[in-house]
């Protein structure tokens, strides 16, 4: 998917999920920099379907929740987004556009969202809180480092 997805509509449902604006901005930064930082070969699997994007984001979702990680939660996201995105033949034929949400069906779209929202909302209900720090300075420049406390649950 593009930066609409990965990057826009992430904050956005991340914002509605009830995160922090920080925090809703870390997790939006750190899917949109998978596309920067995973390529070649070896970066395949967290875009492809067919090369373990989806046991792969469920091994960074375990991550970010253990440790509660945004950053790990924004690849865990990405990667999920790319193989619904994409589904499992649009890594072998990327076809101009598949990138494009207006390109996509609306069950593509709407399985996005949904499992996007559940994604999000599961973190939310699951994640350690109040002292987590962002773990990759790399990814999420000024955000790295960032306490994470403001999106805990109340216990």
């Amino acid at each position: 998917m593009n930066r609409e997805v990965h990057y826009d509509f992430t904050r956005t449902w991340a914002l509605e999920a009830g995160f922090s604006e920080v925090d809703a901005e870390a997790i939006a930064s750190a899917n949109w920099a998978c596309d920067r930082i995973h390529t070649g070969l070896a970066g395949k699997r967290y875009h492809w379907a067919a090369l373990g994007a989806q046991r792969l984001s469920r091994r960074r979702f375990g991550e970010a929740v253990e440790r509660g990680d945004l950053v790990a939660l924004g690849e865990a996201l990405h990667t999920m987004q790319d193989a619904v995105g994409h589904g499992f033949w649009g890594h072998f034929y990327h076809w101009k556009g598949i990138d494009r949400w207006q390109h996509r069906g609306p069950r593509v779209r709407r399985r996005l969202e949904t499992r996007s929202r559940a994604m999000l909302e599961a973190f939310r209900l699951e994640r350690p809180c109040p002292d987590a720090v962002a773990s990759d300075a790399s990814s999420l420049g000024s955000h790295a480092g960032t306490p994470m406390g403001d999106t805990c649950r109340m216990s």
